[in-house]
Formats: C-alpha cells, sequence, structure tokens
C-alpha cells in the first residue's frame, strides 16, 4: 500500500486550517475580553475599564438572559473558528507558495529548482517580509467581512438590544443598515496591521531557520521540538503586536456599532482616543491582546509545525 503523499501546498493549507481551528477554540474567551476591551477606547467615562469589568459583565448578562457564563464567553465562536479557520489556511497557504515564487524571481537561472516550498533554508528575511506582506494584504482583504460580523458579535451579549444572533442574521442586519460598503468597515487599519504579521513571520522565520541550522551542523534532527517552536513564536509574537497594535485597536472600533452610530471615520476617531485617554488609549487592552495573542501563536504554530511534518 502506498501512502498518500500530500503537495506542498495542501500540507500549508491543512496545518494552517488545523493550527486556526484549534487556536480558535482554546482562547476564544481572551478574544472576546480583548474586542470588548478595545472598545472601551472610545468611551468618554473615566472609570477604568479593565479585564475584571469585563468578566463581570459577562456575569451579570448571563444571570439576566439565563444562559451560563460559558455561553457567554464563548459568544461568537462559530464566526470565530469560521473566520480564524478561512484566515489562517489562505494565510499560510499564500505565504508558502509567495515566498517561493519571490525566491524563485530573485535567483539566477540554474542555481535552484522550483520545488513548492523546498527552499526556506535558502531564504532571508527580506523574502519572509516580502511573503508575509502581499500574503498578509490579500488575506485581510478577502476575509475582513467576516470580521464585521465577528467584532460586533463578540461586543454584545446575546439579550442586548439590536446584537446579531447568528453568522446569517449578522451579514442580513448589515447589508440593511449600511449597505455593502459595510462589509469593508475597517479595513484601511487592517491593511496596515498586515505589518504585524509580516514582522511576525519575519522573526520567526528568521530565528527557525537560524535554529535548524545549528541543529543539522551540529547532526541533529532538521525539526524544531515543541519547546523551540513556542520560545521563537512568543518572541516574534511580542514584539510584532507590541508594535502594531493601534491599528488593531482602530479597525475594531470602526467595525463596531458604536460606529455607525457615531459615523467614526479614520482621523477623527484617533483624535477621539487620544482626546479621552492620551496616546495611551491607542495600546488599551494590549495586556489582555498579548495574553491572548501569545499563547494562541504557540498553539497554532506547535500544530502548524508537527502536523506539516508528519504530512
Amino acid at each position: 500500500m502506498v501512502d498518500h503523499q500530500w503537495t506542498p501546498l495542501q500540507k500549508e493549507v491543512i496545518s494552517g486550517l488545523s493550527a486556526g481551528s484549534i487556536t480558535t477554540l482554546v482562547v476564544h474567551p481572551l478574544d472576546l475580553l480583548k474586542v470588548r476591551l478595545q472598545l472601551s477606547a472610545t468611551s468618554a467615562q473615566k472609570v477604568h475599564y479593565g479585564p475584571s469589568m469585563v468578566i463581570k459583565e459577562v456575569i451579570r448578562s448571563s444571570a439576566s438572559t439565563g444562559h451560563s457564563v460559558i455561553n457567554e464567553l464563548y459568544r461568537g465562536l462559530s464566526i470565530n473558528l469560521f473566520g480564524n479557520a478561512i484566515a489562517w489556511g489562505v494565510y499560510f497557504g499564500l505565504y508558502g507558495v509567495t515566498k517561493e515564487l519571490i525566491y524563485k524571481s530573485v535567483t539566477k537561472p540554474g542555481q535552484t529548482q522550483f520545488k513548492g516550498v523546498g527552499n526556506d533554508h535558502k531564504m532571508n528575511s527580506l523574502i519572509y517580509l516580502s511573503a508575509g506582506a502581499s500574503s498578509g494584504l490579500m488575506t485581510a482583504i478577502l476575509t475582513n467581512p467576516i470580521w464585521v460580523i465577528k467584532t460586533r458579535i463578540m461586543s454584545t451579549s446575546k439579550g442586548a438590544q439590536g446584537a446579531y444572533t447568528s453568522m446569517y442574521n449578522g451579514v442580513q442586519q448589515l447589508l440593511r443598515t449600511d449597505g455593502l460598503q459595510g462589509l469593508w468597515k475597517g479595513l484601511v487599519p487592517a491593511l496596515f496591521g498586515v505589518s504585524q504579521g509580516a514582522l511576525y513571520f519575519t522573526v520567526y522565520d528568521t530565528l527557525k531557520q537560524r535554529k535548524l541550522r545549528r541543529k543539522s551542523q551540529n547532526g541533529q534532527d532538521n525539526h524544531l521540538t515543541n519547546l523551540e517552536t513556542i520560545e521563537i513564536t512568543s518572541l516574534g509574537k511580542m514584539i510584532s503586536v507590541t508594535l502594531v497594535y493601534p491599528f488593531q485597536l482602530l479597525k475594531s472600533n470602526l467595525q463596531s456599532f458604536k460606529a455607525n452610530e457615531q459615523k467614526f471615520k479614520l482621523f477623527p476617531l484617533i483624535k477621539l482616543i487620544i482626546a479621552n485617554d492620551g496616546f495611551v488609549g491607542l495600546y488599551k487592552g494590549l495586556s489582555a491582546n498579548l495574553l491572548r495573542a501569545v499563547p494562541s501563536t504557540c498553539i497554532t504554530f506547535c500544530v502548524y509545525e508537527n502536523l506539516k511534518h508528519r504530512l
């Protein structure tokens, strides 16, 4: 019996889809916490709105609606699963192909053969950065409608007036109130926020290839251990998330229900946030985001690297 041979692109997509789905299931409550903290940046109230207040609101809303706290913490799970599975699958697939195409285009004929995703060890940080940026831009454009619906679902409790009851209901209401252009709210900061993924992959792949070269020189197995994956993933994520976090915050606020009510525009929104809390306001919820992003990315890449290695 001959084992099925997966193509490099199939490996990237299957690994990305699986990793994104598993990660979303584990860290969804932290994602909900992050979204609600980000949206508090446009509140004129001077009361400190932290994670404990979000949790208290979740408990209150679950009591008033008769739903369990777990149900409230996992509000929006279906669209988050759908969105992340699609986004990671598309991103990993595009990234794997794009970096090979870039590598091929800058390599002299006869110097290498194009074999899917087999030239990672010959690439440099600039190739990783270019591939990460271009793949991220395409993924952001394709998936933006999903994130608009997700933000609005996760920003409200099930019992809140006007809350979306499902993905389908969300699309219906959004098209009725905002029209087709509503599906692309927050796209501009989302496109700028792509630099986070590009920066992350640059750090991740650069450190990964250095470790693999060192292991190869020492006669070790040419594969990262889970601990090594977690180490370089954590470092890359902390650096990239912190540098571009304001774009994530702006995107969430532009996609919210409040944005529709108050007709937020990008630059007036920036002025409003700074007027409320100073420049620190642009980093509201950063600690919660790091608490979500670092372990979620570690899970994602541990699943991704192990699954791709076994396929």
